[in-house]
């Protein structure tokens, strides 16, 4: 009897090897009309160009404007855990602990890493001029302000802050600035810049900065600005989009800053890895784990209909342009956006997808690796309401490290624009599971 059970049960693991559509679990944590208590409502515009982050315990932050009668006093960030619907952490004109008598104007970049521990970049106002008033903080902490000198080797002794794009945080407490400076030593007068910030010591380490080289004789010339050009992992090591110097025909590259070297991993004018084609331009969207694994979508030379890819580690497809996954049927993809991402620490993709359903109110989505998770016109969240939209655009989607927790943009079918929560249960879950359940039953019949 139990060599009779233990073959069914391997044969039934067997026919479940192979990954299927995770379980999802969708709510809106902070959505129009929700009432901050104090302040206002929570207004519209989600799907258009809010901010949000999320660790792997399912803590968020999210920015959001609301209704308050004071326009310098209406933008507030909440932060929650999981579903839940949050609280207030920061909000707009609120007295800053430093600098002394600056105000809170607007919360720009921000990250939460798995301690709980946050990464800025504010916006401020009350500094008493405007070549100061901006500041990368951890916490609540102030890192560095615009106008103070940067400290890095590598950048000239008295080169000043201008400003700051981006902020990051990782598990080890690094923050990563991307910002610009003015280095008398370099010839333009705004200098982009990368640097690593120890936020207890202050120390700061160049990443690259304009007029790095590269490759051989290939200089820094601009750097991908945008929320998704740009990642840090918990290694400190940073993977950057950049223009270099030198013919337009392969000046794009992504590169990945490993603490010494630069590598090069995709480049304008290298094969791709489809036959034939070759990619061209900057690529558009970046992410990368501490484990090696990286996801970039860029563009391939040739035929515009089907040039636009989402490609992991150079070599695997995860979506190409004019053609389809059998997650969305016969049709074929059209496009997808121009926001992010993701890559988790399993290497798992998430992503956003256009396909040329002629039913326009069911054709896009966000894809976990091949398997569709959230469909406008299908996907329900808890209360019964539809997604009829999803942000295709900037900082549409924050993924955590473990996969675990999403967070994207977009609008219920009663006009209702939210940030929601998605938790993703990855369908492997259940080989173990039921192996477990066959040492159960064995010890059971041994009894």
């Amino acid at each position: 009897m139990r060599s009779s059970l233990v073959a069914v049960l391997v044969l039934s693991m067997a026919g479940i090897v192979h990954a299927g559509p995770p379980v999802v679990i969708i709510n809106p944590i902070v959505f129009e009309g929700f009432n901050v208590p104090g302040i206002g409502l929570i207004s519209g515009g989600f799907a258009a160009s809010e901010r949000h982050a999320v660790n792997d315990h399912g803590d968020w932050l999210v920015r959001a404007d609301t209704t308050h009668a004071d326009t310098n006093a209406d933008l507030v960030v909440l932060n929650g855990n999981g579903h839940s619907t949050g609280s207030l952490l920061l909000r707009e004109n609120q007295l800053m602990t430093a600098p002394a008598g600056a105000r809170l104007s607007t919360p720009d970049s921000m990250y939460i890493n798995n301690h709980g521990n946050m990464s800025f970049n504010h916006f401020l106002r009350d500094t008493g001029s405007t070549n100061n008033d901006s500041g990368v903080y951890f916490n609540n902490d102030l890192l560095i302000q615009e106008s103070n000198h940067v400290t890095a080797a590598g950048i000239s002794a008295n080169s000043p802050w201008l400003g700051f794009f981006e902020t990051r945080i990782n598990n080890s407490n690094t923050v990563m600035v991307m910002g610009t400076c003015d280095d008398p030593a370099i010839a333009s007068g705004v200098d982009q810049l990368f640097v690593l910030v120890n936020p207890f010591t202050l120390a700061q380490t160049l990443v690259a900065r304009e007029g790095s080289e590269i490759v051989s004789g290939r200089f820094v010339e601009t750097f991908g600005t945008g929320t998704h050009t740009m990642a840090l992992n918990d290694h400190g090591h940073v993977m950057f989009t950049v223009d270099m110097t030198g013919a337009t025909t392969d000046d794009g590259a992504v590169v990945i800053w490993d603490g010494t070297n630069y590598n090069v991993v995709m480049r304008e004018g290298d094969a791709s890895p489809v036959a034939g084609r070759n990619w061209q331009s900057t690529p558009t969207a970046v992410d990368f784990n501490s484990n090696g694994d990286w996801v970039a979508r860029g563009d391939l030379d040739g035929a515009t209909t089907d040039d636009s890819v989402i490609v992991k580690n150079g070599t695997d497809i995860i979506a190409r342009e004019g053609h389809g996954l059998p997650a969305i049927g016969s049709f074929l993809f059209q496009n997808f956006g121009t926001g992010g991402v993701a890559i988790d620490k399993n290497g798992n993709v998430v992503w956003y997808g256009d396909w040329d359903d002629p039913d326009t109110t069911r054709d896009k989505g966000l894809f976990w690796n091949d398997q569709l998770i959230v469909q406008i016109g299908v996907t329900q969240v808890q209360d019964g309401r539809i997604i009829t939209s999803i942000s295709a655009v900037s900082e549409n989607i924050s993924l955590s490290g473990n996969g675990r927790w999403l967070v994207f943009e977009g609008v219920l079918n009663d006009g209702t624009d939210g940030a929601f929560m998605v938790e993703i249960i990855p369908e492997p879950g259940t080989l173990a599971l039921l192996a477990l359940g066959l040492t159960a039953v064995i010890r059971r019949r041994r009894r």
